[in-house]
């Protein structure tokens, strides 16, 4: 009878005890899900990031993407409208390569590419806090003049910057100028004053 009356007791007790009491372990799972997802997440982007695969920078490249000019006139449908027949889609991609092979970029070096012949490109400068994109060679800053700010120029850099990078290109900066904006025809620039931040 003795160790009826504990299981009674026992089972008695159990029903008595509140649920919200059980509450906080199950509020646990969750919790530990989030954390093992975001740690799992950072390590995949910095295994992708170490291997100088392309997919960390999807987010950033998308939002290049969308930026528009002064006159609301989107980058995107300026490149279709300007690649000519030879267009056949946009690819816009950065590494970390990029990085190095565009080292005159001060902010993130953005390629993109128009047709099936990846010699056929527009390289860019992407400035993520102004979301803006600004020319890095002579050829797409001729392209493109909207893209340069009001009271820049470009600046070229010469072809002594690896010249097969560029697809025999020049490579050049955005910077202030006191004679506003001006995209030299022949290559010629006059006084810079700083570097466009």
């Amino acid at each position: 009878m003795f160790g009826e009356f504990d299981l009674l007791t026992a089972l008695t007790h159990m029903n008595s005890v509140s649920p919200s009491s059980r509450e906080p372990k199950r509020s646990i799972i969750p919790t530990l899900a989030v954390i093992v997802f975001v740690l799992l997440a950072a390590a995949v982007y910095e295994f992708g990031r170490m291997l100088e695969f392309e997919y960390p920078f999807w987010p950033t490249l998308w939002l290049a993407k969308q930026t528009k000019t002064s006159d609301g006139n989107r980058v995107a449908d300026l490149i279709r409208s300007r690649s000519g027949a030879s267009y056949v889609g946009q690819r816009w991609h950065h590494c970390t390569w990029c990085d190095v092979a565009y080292s005159h970029a001060p902010n993130v070096a953005v390629k993109v590419t128009f047709s099936n012949d990846e010699r056929d490109f527009y390289l860019f400068d992407w400035q993520v806090s102004r979301r803006r994109l600004l020319p890095i060679t002579v050829r797409t800053a001729r392209l493109f003049p909207e893209l340069i700010p009001p009271g820049c120029d470009i600046k070229p850099l010469g072809v002594g910057l690896n010249s097969q990078l560029y697809h025999d290109d020049e490579p050049c900066l955005v910077v202030v100028s006191a004679r506003g904006t001006n995209v030299p025809p022949n290559g010629s620039h006059a006084n810079p004053h700083a570097k466009a931040r």
